[in-house]
């Protein structure tokens, strides 16, 4: 009996070996089912299938859902390489340096306020959108370049150095630099140190204001050498204009006018004129403090007393003048009609001057000159003002001779005051146009006025009707001539 057994045990036991090692390997390869499953149920299996698959270890497979979520978000947070290649082959191309020599020192996902990635220039139209983007900091060991890209590096921008000695002249006197960042810094409630230089260039201004003009002030007529400083805060760009010792210093306006907050008043003009965005142009933007009507509101209509920042943008729509409000970020864009001029059945259509019937150009010394014709006499007269002040008024027969000549001296103070007036009309966009009278009209005066920027011709009847530069120039020129 017990030799039988013993001849048994050997089978036995291999028998059970060999079926433990079989269920292992079906137990393992089981496991590794599941586990698969598992992790594939959101993608292939269907929702109920999905709920058939069962995990023992949830807290293992939550911990390693985590670390996949962990790894996607390192992932979207790593600067794309066809980004980081467009931002240092432009530096390469801009400097000179191989692309080798730089590294990426730092870079950041952002959301750019436009279409310009907030950098664009005061004569660029960029798309109002949000732009999701990177900003990408460069150096070459001893330099540093900061780059603002889209998302896919088709388009970038480069801001500044943060080294000003690289980018900015190292002439640039600190009493200029100074008193431009305390004025930014004040109008933005920041400190100066969250304001930066990002470019400074030399100017010759053609006038004391530094060529911004307001009104009642009188300008001197010397050109003043200064600086034109462009700051960058809240990623909004400011330009400034200052004299050379920085004891002068003016923000102009019109030219920091955010773009997103000039695309969205040019949008608004364009729907209303049905002209195109390309047709209008900004006159001129004024920062303004207005009350929760943006300083529109009506008579029968209580303005919550609240404080909006924000900007009146003065449009040009071919003859029309267009006046708009708007708060900081342009959400809300508002047409001030009162202070608009608007056409009408009035508006006047010019007509164009030929070449052939343009007077001679003026002469160097020679600021303006008006020559008038017709009327009852049918008489013709030149009036001329020179650059020192001194005016001549002359009679000019068919054959172009001149005869009862009257000579007289304007005052500095006139000369300057006109000045201005020409200086803030900008007559070239009149130049060579003419304001006929209407048809059947008679014994009107025909008045033909020359500016060193060009020559527009109307008719005394219409004066009433004409664009208000013109009449501005007009009213200027005689109370001069009548003083």
């Amino acid at each position: 009996m017990k030799r039988i057994f013993q001849n048994h045990s050997i089978p036995v036991t291999r028998s059970q070996t060999l079926a433990m090692v079989l269920t292992g390997i079906l137990s393992l390869g089981a496991s590794m089912t599941l586990l698969q499953a598992a992790f594939a149920a959101p993608a292939t299996l269907s929702e109920s299938s999905a709920k058939l698959v069962k995990v023992k270890d949830v807290s293992l497979a939550q911990s390693l859902s985590g670390g996949e979520a962990f790894l996607k978000q390192q992932q979207s947070d790593r600067l794309p390489p066809r980004v980081a290649n467009a931002v240092l082959v432009d530096l390469s191309r801009q400097t000179g340096i191989n692309v080798q020599k730089f590294s990426i020192k730092e870079s950041s996902r952002q959301k750019w306020t436009d279409g310009c990635l907030g950098l664009g220039t005061a004569a660029e139209l960029c798309a109002a959108v949000i732009v999701p983007g990177w900003r990408v900091v460069v150096t070459d060991g001893s330099k540093t370049w900061v780059y603002r890209t889209d998302n896919t590096g088709r388009t970038i921008r480069q801001e500044n150095s943060t080294s000003p000695v690289t980018n900015l002249p190292a002439n640039l006197p600190q009493s200029v630099a100074t008193p431009v960042k305390q004025d930014a810094a004040k109008r933005l409630n920041l400190t100066t140190d969250q304001v930066r230089i990002v470019q400074a260039d030399k100017k010759t201004w053609s006038d004391g204001c530094l060529g911004l003009y307001e009104p009642n002030i009188l300008c001197s007529q010397a050109t003043v050498e200064g600086w034109q400083v462009i700051v960058e805060a809240n990623q909004q760009r400011w330009f400034y204009r200052t004299n050379s010792s920085g004891s002068i210093v003016k923000l102009d306006q019109t030219a920091s006018l955010p773009n997103p907050v000039k695309d969205a008043v040019l949008q608004r003009a364009s729907r209303q004129t049905r002209l195109s965005v390309s047709q209008l142009r900004v006159l001129k933007a004024e920062q303004k403090n207005w009350d929760g009507c943006l300083g529109l509101g009506d008579r029968n209509v209580a303005c919550p007393r609240i404080l909006i920042r924000g900007w009146q943008v003065t449009v040009e729509a071919g003859q029309q003048i267009l006046v708009y409000h708007a708060n900081q970020d342009a959400t809300t864009v508002r047409l001030n009609r009162a202070a608009s001029q608007i056409g009408n059945a009035n508006t006047i259509n010019p007509t164009k001057i030929s070449t052939s019937e343009l007077p001679p150009s003026l002469g160097k010394d020679v600021l303006f000159r008006t020559i008038s014709s017709g009327g009852i006499t049918g008489r013709t007269y030149q009036t001329i003002l020179f650059n020192d002040g001194r005016m001549i008024r002359q009679q000019v027969s068919s054959n172009g001779a001149t005869s009862a000549e009257q000579k007289y001296q304007i005052s500095r103070r006139e000369l300057q005051q006109f000045q201005q007036i020409l200086n803030q009309a900008q007559l070239a966009k009149f130049n060579q146009l003419s304001y006929p009278a209407s048809q059947g009209a008679a014994d009107y005066i025909t008045v033909t006025i020359s500016s060193k920027q060009g020559t527009t011709r109307y008719v005394d009847m219409v004066q009433d009707r004409l664009p208000e530069p013109l009449k501005e120039v007009i009213q200027g020129w005689n109370q001069i001539i009548r003083a």
